[in-house]
């Protein structure tokens, strides 16, 4: 309101300050300074006067907006003049009250295009729907909308909306498939799609796209294929999540398989994965959309393939089977060299069943287990039973070395040395479990080790000669006793003209060539061993 003291005080604050300014520097009368500083210390007060007057006055002046007069009460200045301000931002940006108050910022960005606090469930907010209304619009006239259009758009009259928020909503409505994000003709998702909102550069190569809407039977036919293809509910109940999510569960499908396939050579029935992980594969990378509509088509070929290959195989390796054809195929392997001693086709069964390309369905591999369990009893009895027989056998060879005189006339730490090598024999055989090995061990020690053991007991046993001293004028050469050589009798060849002993006569005749054969080798000084 006019108020002619504010004015008159405001001339005389400014005169007295003016004038004070320039002559308290100048003057060099005490007198004088000390005026002026009176008057400095009443033009202050005639300040702080002026302030409360103002400040009453601006209480009391009128607010008008939009050539109307607005109705704030108080008397307070800086709070009516925030009020009008308010009123004044209420009118020129009407939709503002759109955001319903909601604080939005950049850095809530990710949590939106996750859909993170967002309920996909419920209805487009007013903002939403303002900004899908204008994408909408400019499409039906043929117009290209931009990421910078829309910003544009909406933070100018009658919108007022600040950069965070329409990033925001337009975030919402991509989480919720209502908007397509592209650029250079390439649908942004998540990464992609949150660095092209976050760098403002390349808004204007964003554009916005409505999205294609889905029917509802669409979105519940899929729904229905995942939870039957994929044995769980999916979690999504919109059309653009539900089509993500789908997507994810076959790359997921494919990655298990591709970890299956790489076991083909410990199972190699999983080959039979490699043709059908090719279609899979075909699948994966499709668009969101492509699962809404065209999925449909191959929903038979799938659903089939699933209870005929992908789920038997799947419940065969995640289960005790997966081991127990396992330990077959390496049960196997280990016992070859026992297996040609073994009477049955056990072993044939198992291959059969290793072999078969459909093990994995049906009974075949409890089958398979029986085969394992006779298989693995019958080779534990006879591995046993030709362990046993080589011991006895040992035992028997020790024996007679020691009944012989030889032995009997070593001192008890020289026969102990000759009866080792049976101790750690047997030793060694009872830690077999193949029965060539067993064999070799036993026939090496009787062609080998068994001479050996007898001629060092004969040397044992022979007197030590008597030192013998040398003259010097005569010396007395000594003749070395020949080295007596030991041979198994499996050695000695008998020259008999036929494959075996029909009758009497021949036993006559074989023994006959025997006792020859025998006697040639003790004639030239060798020791036959029995």
């Amino acid at each position: 309101p006019a108020e002619e003291r504010l004015i008159r005080d405001l001339g005389m604050y400014k005169k007295t300050e003016k004038y004070i300014r320039q002559n308290i520097s100048t003057t060099q009368q005490d007198a004088i300074r000390r005026i002026l500083s009176d008057k400095g210390v009443r033009n202050q007060e005639r300040y702080a006067d002026i302030q409360q007057s103002v400040k009453t006055l601006l209480g009391q002046a009128r607010l008008i907006v939009a050539g109307a007069d607005v109705d704030v009460g108080g008397e307070d200045p800086q709070s009516r003049i925030t009020k009008g301000f308010y009123e004044l931002i209420e009118r020129t940006y009407p939709n503002l009250s759109m955001l319903r108050g909601i604080e939005y910022k950049e850095i809530d960005l990710s949590r939106y295009l996750e859909g993170s606090g967002l309920d996909l469930g419920d209805n487009l907010s007013e903002q939403e729907q303002e900004v899908l209304a204008f994408i909408q619009s400019n499409q039906r006239g043929g117009v290209r909308t931009t990421l910078k259009s829309t910003l544009e758009k909406f933070e100018r009259k009658p919108y007022g909306w600040y950069y965070a928020a329409i990033l925001c909503t337009v975030a919402m409505l991509s989480t919720r498939g209502k908007l397509e994000l592209r650029s250079d003709s390439d649908i942004l998702e998540e990464d992609p799609l949150r660095d092209a909102l976050l760098n403002s550069r390349e808004h204007g190569n964003v554009v916005l796209e409505p999205q294609v809407e889905f029917t509802a039977s669409q979105v519940r036919k899929l729904r229905e294929f995942f939870e039957d293809f994929f044995d769980a509910p999916p979690k999504s109940t919109e059309a653009k999540a539900l089509g993500k999510e789908t997507a994810e569960a076959f790359d997921g499908l494919v990655n298990s398989l591709e970890r299956l396939l790489a076991q083909a050579d410990d199972f190699t029935f999983l080959s039979v994965l490699r043709p059908e992980l090719g279609k899979l594969k075909e699948i994966v990378g499709k668009p969101y959309t492509w699962f809404l509509t065209e999925l449909g088509k191959q929903e038979d070929e799938l659903l089939d393939l699933k209870e005929g290959l992908i789920g038997p195989v799947q419940k065969f390796m995640g289960g005790n089977q997966a081991q127990i054809y396992k330990d077959a195929k390496r049960y196997l392997k280990e016992q070859e060299s026992n297996l040609i001693h073994i009477k049955g086709d056990e072993a044939d069964q198992i291959r059969a069943v290793l072999n078969d390309p459909a093990c994995f369905k049906g009974s075949r591999i409890q089958q398979l287990k029986t085969h394992l369990d006779t298989l693995k009893q019958k080779i534990d009895e006879e591995v046993g039973a030709v362990r046993q027989q080589a011991i006895t056998q040992l035992n028997a060879m020790q024996t007679r070395m020691q009944s012989m005189d030889e032995y009997k006339k070593l001192p008890e730490v020289r026969a102990a040395e000759l009866d080792l090598p049976y101790k750690a024999l047997i030793d060694h055989i009872n830690l077999q479990k193949l029965i060539a090995v067993i064999n070799d061990s036993l026939r090496y020690f009787e062609e080998q080790g068994y001479q050996t053991l007898l001629a060092n007991m004969v040397e044992m046993a022979a007197p030590k000669p008597e030192p013998v001293e040398a003259d010097e004028e005569k010396p007395k050469s000594r003749v070395a006793e020949p080295k007596v050589e030991y041979i198994s009798t499996r050695k000695i060849r008998v020259a008999f003209d036929k494959a075996w002993l029909a009758d009497e006569a021949d036993v006559d005749e074989y023994l006959q060539q025997l006792r020859e054969a025998l006697l040639r080798e003790i004639k030239v000084g060798k020791r036959i061993q029995i």
